[in-house]
């Protein structure tokens, strides 16, 4: 597989403190990677350098051989237009007023001209995704009134409508149920088994990562302390090392499970 992201000597740092250091990581074409950690391990500010959304304080971020931190404000976010971001729900307003099908058609502007409005075609990749998404009936209802699990399928919708070569997702399941979490996992498994798209996934929950993910990239501190085949990552010392307890990985109906064989 083709090499379409790569980080080098990457380092980010905030008030005088380093929050993240990556000597060498490469996503290739067609992957499907987990990104795991404890909290403030520097998932979330490793996916925004990897999407050219925070600039670091050294090394370069290569998209398709270029750097991104090289690049003008324009052509940076022209390229970035292959990237489908998924934030954090507690970054996006869901109190704005617009409705399901706008949030969706925001994904098809981002990659028109600027000021050029959006065409039949537009719409009809608009209207597709969210039909693919099982949200057909709540085209019309503004986003804030959909319900948590609903809102990530208007997010992702949004993203494809992009037609994205890079999808990547930070902790897309979230606040959500347990039965919206393992559809929204569902969702995202499809995906990546049907268009091919490259996924970045962040998950603090391991069985959450599905099937088609053959890879976990387990940060620490910032820094990248395993990466490698998935269940190898899951039963090393390292993980014990990030969580600080003895850990055991259960599979069950195809999932990982991670448990803390301390308290069990």
């Amino acid at each position: 597989m083709e090499e379409c992201l790569s980080l080098s000597d990457v380092e980010v740092r905030w008030s005088g403190r380093t929050i993240l250091a990556v000597e060498d990581m490469q996503i290739r074409q067609g992957e499907f990677v987990g990104i795991i950690g404890t909290n403030g391990a520097g998932k979330t500010t490793l996916l925004k350098v990897c999407c050219g959304l925070i600039r670091p304080t050294r090394g370069t971020v290569n998209l398709d051989g270029r750097d991104l931190a090289e690049l003008s404000a324009w052509r940076k976010a022209k390229l970035r237009k292959r990237i489908g971001y998924i934030p954090q729900a507690a970054e996006y307003n869901a109190e704005l007023p617009f409705t399901l099908r706008e949030l969706v058609a925001m994904g098809r502007t981002s990659v028109r001209a600027l000021l050029r409005r959006l065409n039949k075609e537009d719409y009809e990749i608009v209207d597709n995704w969210i039909e693919k998404l099982g949200l057909s009936e709540r085209r019309s209802q503004t986003f804030r009134s959909l319900s948590g699990g609903e809102q990530q399928k208007a997010l992702i919708a949004r993203a494809m409508a992009q037609d994205p070569e890079i999808l990547m997702l930070d902790e897309p399941c979230s606040n959500l149920d347990f039965n919206w979490k393992y559809q929204i996992t569902e969702i995202i498994e499809q995906l990546h088994r049907e268009t091919r798209v490259t996924v970045v996934m962040v998950s603090h929950e391991t069985s959450l990562l599905p099937s088609v993910c053959k890879r976990v990239v387990l940060l620490h501190e910032g820094n990248i302390l395993a990466d490698g085949d998935i269940e190898k990552v899951l039963e090393s010392e390292e993980l014990e090392r990030a969580y600080q307890c003895r850990i055991e990985m259960l599979k069950l109906a195809g999932r990982r499970y991670t448990v803390n064989k301390s308290r069990a």
